[in-house]
């Protein structure tokens, strides 16, 4: 996701722009992250992302998590503050015209309820087919082959027309017999073994989702904060792993678990993601699976009014006023605790 000043820094180092393309409420909306383009999106769903360097698109990602919406427009209360729908902090509109003063939340996400699992059966299906290569190969070598050979015994020369006309016979045949091996070996898939793998998740998920309200979160919260500790993770440091990512999608979830000890509440998920980097003169995308630990916030939902918004610094424990956005003693920028807060990001 184009989240806030963080990623469009290091976009900005790498000369990369990103133009997303959402789907709302019935119209197509685009948004880049160099501003030249920023259409409202109250509940859309992404399309596309193409990724352009030095204004020339090299890019583009299709896959994406078709029960995540997406929102950039912050809904205003009835005396005219704006609240934030991932950790609720209210205040005035100018406070929220980078971001969350709060948790940080620049977008905002929430998981389609109606859509459970985070992927449809037939998507498993289309992932297993990623092995069809080997079969395949076999089938239309065996057939060319024989195809071929066919020709030239039946046949009074062994020219090059003889050797095409085998193996077009040949491939004919071979990708009729694919078609048919195809056909029923992924239509059982289909019926049998990826159905049972898409209720087994709409069982984890709908027992995470209740785990989550029994600790007083929600999917959208889970979602949200996840991303916004992934962009922390990504964006925030210059390690060897993170210095070339310059955008991150998370396309599914897997085993999600609530788990409480000692006074501590803790979401744990493991999550399949795509890193897509910026090296050189080329823009490339990987698959990668993480496992990522999380803690409950304490203080999130705080409220902003006119005048002193006094709080205590969380690294010197000075009061200081919220607006500020900095310590005035110890000089370190903060935020206050999200909901969830990220504990650990391991493979």
């Amino acid at each position: 996701m184009i989240s806030d000043k963080v990623q469009e820094q290091r976009l900005r180092q790498k000369n990369t722009v990103i133009v997303t393309d959402y789907y709302d409420n019935g119209a197509a909306r685009t948004r880049s992250s160099d501003h030249t383009k920023a259409d409202d999106v109250r509940s859309g769903v992404i399309l596309a992302k193409k990724y352009f360097l030095r204004g020339k698109m090299v890019h583009q990602e299709t896959e994406f998590n078709p029960g995540m919406l997406y929102s950039f427009v912050f809904p205003k209360l009835a005396n005219g503050q704006i609240r934030c729908p991932n950790c609720g902090g209210t205040g005035e509109n100018a406070l929220f015209e980078e971001g969350c003063p709060y948790c940080g939340a620049y977008y905002n996400m929430e998981y389609q309820s109606e859509l459970l699992g985070s992927r449809d059966h037939s998507d498993y299906v289309i992932e297993e087919r990623k092995v069809i290569l080997i079969p395949l190969l076999l089938i239309m070598t065996v057939f060319i082959a024989l195809g071929i050979g066919v020709s030239l015994l039946t046949g009074r020369t062994a020219t090059v027309f003889d050797y095409g006309k085998g193996a077009l016979i040949g491939g004919i045949i071979g990708g009729l017999v694919f078609l048919c091996y195809a056909v029923h070996k992924y239509r059982a898939a289909l019926t049998q073994q990826e159905i049972t793998k898409k209720r087994e998740q709409d069982v984890i998920l709908t027992r995470f989702r209740r785990d989550l309200t029994a600790s007083g979160l929600t999917m959208g919260e889970f979602a949200n904060c996840l991303n916004l500790g992934l962009r922390d993770y990504y964006f925030g440091s210059d390690s060897e792993q993170t210095r070339d990512v310059v955008d991150f999608d998370v396309l599914e979830y897997r085993d999600q678990q609530v788990s409480s000890g000692e006074g501590e509440t803790y979401v744990t998920a493991g999550v399949r993601l795509r890193l897509v980097s910026a090296e050189g003169e080329q823009i490339r995308s990987e698959i990668r699976q993480k496992r990522i630990r999380m803690k409950k916030g304490h203080s999130a939902g705080l409220h902003m009014r006119p005048g002193l918004n006094i709080s205590t610094c969380p690294y010197c424990g000075a009061s200081v006023d919220l607006t500020s956005r900095r310590c005035t003693y110890c000089g370190t920028a903060f935020l206050f605790e999200r909901p969830l807060n990220m504990e650990q990001v391991y493979e």
